[in-house]
């Protein structure tokens, strides 16, 4: 991947929030090696952090208490490839894991976006934002689960 410095801060941002992302995906795979058994890290820039015969575990770090907005995301392509990697590996589950100020909580994948009682459950939504670190303004593709479909990672079976 090449780095532009497109403004005196953009590689230096970057860089650092890749280190940190890294930094904290390495402080609590242990952790969640309790839930989900031994994981391996994948490649820096693949869609999930961490895989195993089972699972598929993507983690995110947030700087906000759960609960502040109505949802959480992650980046579309990541639902994308979770679409792609399960016809390929049927007998595995996907699972995003959110770690907000230290409490972590998790949504396994689906396909359904309702739940059954006819409840959405995630949404895509395209947002115009400053992803890349100081390039400008971007359209990105998110998508959203609801908090009452967000459990807390102590729940998980």
């Amino acid at each position: 991947m090449t780095i532009r410095n497109y403004n005196t801060g953009f590689k230096n941002t970057l860089q650092t929030d890749l280190r940190q992302g890294l930094g904290a995906e390495k402080a609590r795979q242990s952790g969640f090696e309790e839930y989900f058994g031994r994981l391996s890290k994948t490649a820096t820039y693949d869609s999930f952090d961490f895989t195993n015969d089972s699972f598929y575990v993507e983690h995110k770090e947030r700087n906000i208490p759960f609960g502040k907005y109505d949802s959480l995301f992650f980046d579309a392509i990541k639902f994308h490839e979770f679409q792609r990697l399960k016809t390929l590996e049927p007998h595995k589950r996907f699972v995003i894991i959110w770690t907000c100020l230290g409490k972590s909580f998790f949504w396994e994948f689906q396909e359904n976006d309702e739940d059954d009682q006819g409840n959405i459950i995630y949404y895509f939504e395209n947002k115009v934002i400053d992803r890349r670190r100081g390039q400008g303004l971007q359209t990105q593709g998110l998508c959203k689960v609801f908090n009452n479909h967000i459990k807390p990672l102590s729940d998980f079976r």
